[in-house]
């Protein structure tokens, strides 16, 4: 099984990888494989130099290419991918066995708290600046990223805004439905 995550910005992408790679996921982030390339071109990871070099890096070389990138990774039967920022790359795992795409998601609030006390390079210092890399984030033509169409074609949907144990149970109830649901 594959478990696509799309979501906003801190809303608990990541803590759910974490917790799927506890329960033997393999966890591969498409941000994780961008920053590889910026790296290798010696490019700073700010979140606004993600966004452009990866608009850039998609219209080089297909909206999908950060995750065939990132699929090629997969050495394991069970994965999680996360980042995932682009239609393309959405129709890219669809044709993948096995691939179900989740969102998480949280109120602004707390999602601005975890972005100011995880300290994370690059990461958004202010509200109105999260907000105005979301606006970006949310719809763009092309080679952009097109989150809100993203989250459209998720099949289930887990609001982070409880603790990790609430969190845990919500991924844990998904993961029961997987199983139900194919057998």
């Amino acid at each position: 099984m594959i478990i696509g995550i799309v979501g906003t910005i801190a809303g608990g992408k990541d803590t759910v990888a974490e917790y799927l790679v506890s329960k033997g996921f393999e966890h591969v982030s498409l941000s994780d494989t961008l920053r590889e390339i910026m790296q290798e071109n010696q490019i700073e990871t700010t979140i606004p130099n993600m966004i452009d070099f990866g608009n850039k890096l998609r219209s080089k070389k297909g909206n999908d290419i950060l995750a065939r990138l990132a699929f090629n990774k997969l050495k394991g039967k069970n994965a999680v991918l996360t980042s995932i920022r682009q239609t393309g790359e959405i129709e890219f795992l669809n044709k993948q066995s096995e691939f179900v795409l989740i969102k998480v998601d949280a109120p602004i609030g707390q999602r601005f708290k975890r972005l100011i006390s995880r300290h994370r390079d690059g990461d958004i210092k202010t509200l109105e600046e999260l907000k105005e890399i979301e606006k970006k984030q949310a719809k763009s033509s092309g080679s952009g990223q097109n989150m809100d169409d993203c989250f459209k074609l998720c099949q289930f949907e887990i609001i982070n805004n409880e603790s990790l144990e609430g969190l845990y149970k919500k991924v844990n109830d998904l993961l029961n439905k997987f199983k139900s649901k194919n057998g």
